[in-house]
């Protein structure tokens, strides 16, 4: 009897289950292919955006997750984010709603619209990319990177490399922009003081809250071997995060140290 009992249960369990998931509903967000979020409703959420430093994000949403976007998203249930005059140039994106995996609502959206005027919808769906950007950013583990044998600072500005410094553990250092190359030598410990100084970054997910726009931004780039990138962190002048200023003091100070070494340097 105890055993039809436990096989009964199992049963139960395993039909509940499937049922679950059968029923669970999902919102697609898509933008372009390398732009899309999906979020299930107490299940799998997942993002991708080739503009990040990590493009592709996936972790566990809740049901409260799930409930935040989906009231977000709700209003453009019914037109979607129409235009009277979109882009030549850049085809619309779509929201899709599925429950059990069957699509049951698609609309329409035009991200890029001329001669609109203001439109309070285009707000919720840029809103609904923040909290999942920021909820992929929050639960994202950045695997081990191996020793690094050199850390680079990238500054840039309006798409362009203005300058590079790169400290090696080789005891090199070189600096580069627009005009000039510099190689220099770097004093026993000088690649050790650096990569100190940036440790608690390694394996961080730096995440920043972007508020003054067109000013300088860069990359600090960990690397174990020649050719290849190991950790890839990004900074922005605009950031307001509360930790943006560490940040921005241990790439100054980590400068400071190359600077007078690169001056000492002849120009190649």
């Amino acid at each position: 009897m105890r055993t039809v009992i436990v096989v009964l249960a199992l049963f139960a369990g395993a039909c509940t289950t499937a049922t679950s998931d059968a029923g669970r509903r999902s919102i697609e967000v898509f933008h372009s292919p390398t732009r899309t979020f999906t979020i299930e409703d107490g299940g799998q959420a997942r993002l991708v955006d080739s503009l990040g430093v990590h493009p592709v994000y996936e972790f566990e949403a809740s049901r409260e997750d799930f409930r935040k976007i989906a009231g977000l998203l709700v209003p453009l249930k019914a037109n979607g984010l129409p235009c009277r005059a979109p882009s030549e140039h850049i085809a619309p994106g779509y929201i899709v709603w599925r429950e059990g995996g069957e699509e049951v609502r698609r609309v329409e959206t035009h991200i890029v619209c001329y001669g609109e005027g203001a439109r309070p919808l285009a707000h919720n769906e840029s809103e609904a990319w923040r909290m999942m950007e920021e909820m992929g950013h929050a639960r994202y583990v950045m695997p081990a990177i191996p020793a690094p044998t050199s850390i680079a600072f990238v500054n840039m500005y309006w798409g362009q490399t203005t300058s590079t410094w790169t400290a090696s553990s080789a005891g090199e250092g070189r600096y580069e922009d627009r005009h000039r190359s510099v190689a220099f030598a770097m004093p026993e410990g000088t690649f050790d003081r650096i990569r100190e100084l940036m440790r608690p970054y390694e394996r961080q997910d730096f995440h920043c809250n972007r508020v003054l726009t067109d000013g300088p931004y860069g990359f600090v780039v960990w690397s174990s071997g020649e050719g290849q990138e190991d950790q890839r962190t990004q900074w922005d002048g605009g950031c307001l995060t509360g930790d943006a200023g560490d940040l921005f003091g241990r790439i100054d100070e980590a400068t400071a140290i190359l600077i007078p070494l690169r001056d000492a340097a002849q120009p190649q």
